[in-house]
């Protein structure tokens, strides 16, 4: 009975589609310095920017500015982002973000938050060099 409860553990944490299988995420994002955080409540977004390869910034109408790190890559140059629902978790909420040819789906994968326009300037700068 052990043998096939270990089974079904092993299969209900297999991911469901390969779209979901993320590669560790790359080391530049750790390097920031920055606290991940887990969710962010009554989410509503207002305007984003291009980071690198793998992620994005938003600002919500409250003025907070969000690194939003994605599971997969993205296009570095995108002209829209799409986020439904009204709170964001790591891991779990889904982001649309279209270029000039495609719309992408990915997972967000890490939050961090970031105190200005300064600390956002700087962030997207050390991202870039290391992308």
């Amino acid at each position: 009975a052990m043998k096939k409860l270990m089974l079904f553990f092993l299969l209900i944490s297999t991911p469901l589609c390969a779209d979901e299988v993320s590669e560790a995420l790359p080391d530049r994002y750790s390097q920031l310095g920055l606290e991940p955080v887990e969710q962010v409540f009554d989410f509503k977004y207002r305007s984003f920017r291009d980071g690198d390869r793998q992620s994005l910034f938003v600002r919500t109408r409250g003025r907070e500015i969000y690194l939003l790190v994605f599971n997969r890559p993205i296009n570095p140059r995108n002209k829209g982002i799409t986020i439904k629902g009204r709170n964001l978790r790591a891991g779990f909420t889904r982001a649309s973000i279209a270029d000039n040819q495609t719309t992408l789906s990915r997972r967000v994968e890490r939050i961090y938050t970031l105190e200005n326009r300064e600390k956002e300037n700087e962030v997207v700068k050390f991202l870039r060099a290391n992308d």
